[in-house]
């Protein structure tokens, strides 16, 4: 029987699914996820088969999320002051555009490294404006009593992409060409863009504030609420030091594990093994994913992040240390799951701490702690990889996981946050004077 009423809900992930709207966009969600993640695995592919330098396999993957880190309280700003309907529709848009027009460049096959760096860089834009809008819509759509089901279900789906996504991107790569797999993202973005114009999305609660706290009040309550403020800066801690290792994964492939990914933009016999390896990481999350939303749901996520942290921080040092690709299939699962049980409760444990009104600016800070470090970290990694080795940038990351498993303490109890808990904020009037 369909849920009608989000707030009746016992917040299972069935109950989830069961609102209507949720269902639409989570399942059009998916299909332009799988899209995103043939590109993203193909396109650092790309970038390392055309240099073979680490460097620029930073480059690359920086300036695809660096946006988040420029743009990410514009984002969160736009998703609590503009429709966040429209908005997310035109973020969209503009993504399948650029997308269609990274393929349309790697087709004529004379593609500059600046044009890919400038393409790969308004791509990351739009997900910069896009993300924070979609996180705040999240709970409009389940309602508040099934949004950890709803968190853990989105992770889900994000991760069964990962695993789908680069198996088929690596293999289309391999037997068709790069151009393809990015003509089929592009096109992929017109599922949620149709889910998306279905959706009736609840208008935001009005919240007379000042133009100046929209933009910098979710800054504001992470510095004055431990609640907001520690998550976010482990997620910051954890992007920046601990996940370089993703972005180069193509050079720790070949350089620890022997597989040979092609040159000069073309396929390797060990590509599509590549994108396996890929997919083990991404089976890995989706575990993580699935263990979120049942098993571990109704434990403490304070206790769980610890856990988890520590955990992957054991196995990314094995995984480091391997010289056999048959033995980092099942080690780079672990990592994966690990990795996703620890960001899964940790962006649970803080959504559930922040009112409606203020979801957006928060969360805005959430895609910059987690995307935009990440484009950073992928900027110092090529370098520090270049100048050192792959397997010391990654046993780095692993004993940074370890000390904030030892350090980072979150409170179960913590109360919910609200605009009215923003310090100073000119909550009486609109128009930021």
């Amino acid at each position: 029987m369909t849920v009608t009423n989000p707030a009746a809900s016992t917040g299972t992930a069935r109950d989830a699914l069961g609102q209507v709207q949720f269902r639409r966009v989570y399942i059009a969600t998916f299909l332009s996820n799988l899209g995103r993640w043939m590109q993203n695995v193909v396109l650092g592919l790309f970038a390392w088969q055309l240099t073979g330098d680490p460097r620029f396999i930073g480059v690359v993957i920086g300036f695809q999320m660096l946006p988040m880190l420029v743009f990410g309280l514009v984002g969160g700003s736009l998703a609590d002051s503009l429709d966040r309907r429209k908005l997310l529709l035109f973020t969209q848009c503009w993504q399948a555009a650029v997308t269609l027009w990274l393929a349309y460049e790697v087709a004529d096959g004379d593609i500059t490294k600046a044009r890919l760096v400038l393409i790969v860089g308004l791509l990351g834009l739009g997900q910069a404006l896009f993300s924070p809008a979609f996180n705040a819509v999240l709970p409009s759509l389940v309602g508040r009593n099934n949004l950890s089901a709803a968190i853990s279900l989105n992770s889900l789906q994000q991760n069964i992409s990962r695993v789908i996504g680069p198996a088929i991107g690596t293999y289309l790569a391999a037997r068709w060409s790069v151009s393809d797999v990015f003509t089929i993202n592009g096109l992929t973005y017109f599922f949620i863009i149709a889910a998306l114009a279905m959706a009736t999305i609840p208008p935001k609660e009005p919240a007379a504030i000042s133009q100046w706290d929209r933009l910098f009040g979710g800054l504001k309550l992470a510095r004055s609420k431990r609640q907001i403020g520690l998550p976010l800066v482990m997620m910051a801690s954890f992007a920046l030091l601990c996940l370089p290792f993703i972005g180069q994964l193509p050079n720790l492939a070949e350089v620890n594990l022997g597989m040979d990914l092609g040159e000069r933009g073309e396929p390797g016999p060990d590509t599509i093994r590549y994108g396996w390896l890929y997919a083990a990481f991404g089976l890995g999350a989706v575990s993580g994913a699935l263990s979120s939303g049942t098993v571990l749901l109704k434990k403490s996520k304070a206790l769980i992040i610890r856990l988890a942290l520590a955990s992957f921080s054991l196995v990314l040092v094995l995984f480091s240390l391997l010289r056999n690709d048959v033995l980092a299939f099942p080690v780079i699962f672990l990592v994966g799951l690990f990795y996703l049980i620890f960001t899964t409760s940790l962006s649970t444990y803080l959504q559930e701490r922040i009112a409606d009104e203020i979801r957006g600016r928060v969360m805005a800070l959430w895609t910059l702690a987690f995307g935009g470090m990440v484009g950073l970290a992928n900027f110092i990694a090529g370098d520090l990889v270049a100048r050192s080795s792959i397997t010391i940038v990654t046993l780095a990351g692993a004993g940074v996981a370890m000390a904030m498993a030892a350090l980072a303490v979150l409170d179960d109890n913590a109360p919910m946050v609200g605009s009215e808990d923003i310090p100073d904020s000119s909550r009486g009037r609109s128009n930021g004077t």
